[in-house]
């Protein structure tokens, strides 16, 4: 045995009867030590007994002969052994390479598992009215499910599946959280962010691989949604009765389209009251059960009536489709989402803004002039960018959210009453709101004329500063005086803005026919 150690043969002749130790022990411990090997044992034995051949089988030999032996028959036998051996070669190298893949796939899911981890960031799914359900196949998700703030405080929320699980996924993954969570910290619209992801993805992703995504931005303090649907599945807008309407996708998914294909155009809707949002991947309704039945549409609108509160609703189509699904195994990746507009209302309502607040750079006096002409009106929202353009040069971060807010107020009622020549009223009812923004879009889009010149100057103080915000538009103007006195009690989708921004700022003036208004913003360092 030693003499095997040292000079490891490829083939073994070996004897049955031999001195110290016979032929089939002998083998056993070759074979025993030669465990990541195929080494080849030929008995050549002068016993012919049926046993005794048996045993140079059963101890681990590959071959027999019986003395005497023929020469050629033999050169045979080990010729067939050989190839035999290079043949377990070859395989245990294509097995070993096997091994090396699989432990790598295996490493590629664990960081992918990271990544979405890290990309999704439950913490962020703790504001109050919302409920969710993660259930990857996979060790990575192929669905994403993102919940950003504006500035506004509104909400944007992502449901998107892409095609593939693992480390592919969450490479796509990644510049989608990452201009979701930007873009929406800068306040701009969920029809920018689509059209950001969608660049983004067109540019990096394969041939072949897309993402399906929906994302909906709630409007606290105007009760209305707008929705983007790329091919996710219908969403859902419930009353405490149940589903009210079905929003279909309207959108090819994100990561096909270039630039001068992608449609932006969103759906509006009023909301109040205790109404419901669901969003879905097409895992929920794909489902299948033991029997290969899909858990389909019906199964899941049911749970809409099923019972007649609507606080359970969210937990009634989960238990629904885990009691549909039995011991089946799970075939794609589910996701559940429900927004309860009616909450996010009352926690945002109920959250209290500080009298004074603190910028973070020394003061300083500067000012600019933006003015937009009628192309880049129908192309642009300047809103985000002016934000962090007042955020960046004196440091008011904390401000963002409030600067936001007046400005959004004031550009809306230039573009939207000045040159649009659009009324609010319009906005008093369901049909009415969507005949509202039905009309902005159309009117914007065949805007040939007109502009809006924005002036924004900072003068210092002893305790901070005042920023003075100045829009002056080329319309008709409106009548400042038709707006509500007061906010308090005031319920209604439209009429609060210009006394919004008087809440904000130190003054608000209107000049003019209501084209020309100058706000000044009061802050203290």
């Amino acid at each position: 045995m030693t003499l095997f150690k040292q000079q490891q043969p490829d083939l073994v002749l070996m004897d049955v009867m031999m001195p110290i130790m016979d032929g089939y022990e002998a083998t056993r411990q070759i074979k025993a030590i030669s465990v990541d090997r195929f080494v080849p044992i030929i008995f050549l034995t002068a016993l012919n007994d049926e046993k005794a051949l048996a045993e140079c089988v059963s101890c681990g030999g590959d071959d027999f002969l019986t003395k005497p032996y023929n020469h050629v028959i033999l050169k045979a036998k080990i010729d067939a052994l050989m190839r035999m051996r290079e043949l377990y070669i070859e395989v245990k190298a294509q097995k070993d390479e096997l091994s090396y893949h699989h432990e790598r796939l295996r490493r590629e899911h664990e960081i992918a598992e990271r990544v979405f981890a890290n990309v999704i960031k439950p913490t962020a799914f703790s504001v109050p009215n919302i409920k969710h359900m993660l259930s990857p196949m996979a060790m990575a998700n192929g669905d994403m499910l993102l919940v950003g703030q504006k500035p506004s405080s509104d909400y944007h929320y992502l449901l998107g599946d892409f095609t593939g699980h693992g480390l592919s996924a969450a490479i796509g993954a990644l510049p989608v959280s990452d201009i979701f969570y930007t873009m929406t910290r800068k306040g701009f619209h969920i029809s920018d962010i689509a059209a950001e992801i969608n660049r983004k993805l067109k540019l990096i992703l394969p041939t072949g691989m897309f993402f399906a995504a929906c994302l909906v931005e709630f409007d606290h303090k105007k009760g209305a949604v707008s929705i983007w649907n790329g091919g996710i599945p219908d969403l859902l807008l419930c009353d405490e009765k149940g589903i009210t309407r079905k929003v279909a996708a309207q959108h090819l998914p994100l990561g096909v389209l270039n630039d001068g294909q992608f449609d932006r155009a969103m759906d509006r809707f009023e909301v109040v009251g205790e109404n419901r949002i669901y969003i879905y991947s097409d895992g929920i309704i794909e489902s299948t059960n033991e029997a290969g039945e899909m858990f389909g549409q019906q199964r899941f609108d049911a749970a809409f009536t099923s019972t007649r509160d609507p606080s359970s609703w969210f937990e009634t189509i989960q238990a629904s489709l885990e009691q549909f699904r039995g011991s089946a195994p799970q075939s794609d990746d589910l996701t559940l989402l429900e927004i309860h507009c009616n909450a996010v209302e009352n926690a945002l309502a109920g959250t209290k803004q500080p009298a004074v607040v603190h910028a973070t750079a020394e003061a300083s006096e500067w000012g600019f002039v933006v003015e937009l002409g009628a192309s880049a009106l129908r192309m642009l929202d300047p809103k985000p960018m002016l934000t962090q353009m007042l955020v960046d040069i004196q440091g008011l971060e904390e401000h963002r959210e409030r600067l936001y807010m007046v400005l959004t107020e004031l550009y809306a009622n230039a573009l939207e009453h000045g040159l649009l020549k659009l009324d609010s009223a319009l906005k008093r009812t369901e049909n009415g709101f969507i005949e509202y923004y039905t009309k902005r879009e159309a009117a914007l889009l065949s805007l040939e004329e007109g502009w809006i010149k924005i002036d924004i100057s900072h003068q210092p103080d002893e305790t901070g500063g005042r920023l003075t915000i100045r829009l002056e538009d080329s319309g008709d103007g409106f009548s400042v005086d038709d707006a509500p006195a007061a906010l308090e009690g005031n319920l209604a989708l439209c009429g609060r803005g210009v006394e919004l921004v008087r809440s904000l700022c130190e003054t608000v003036t209107y000049h003019g026919n209501g084209n020309c208004v100058e706000a000044i913003y009061k802050w203290e360092g």
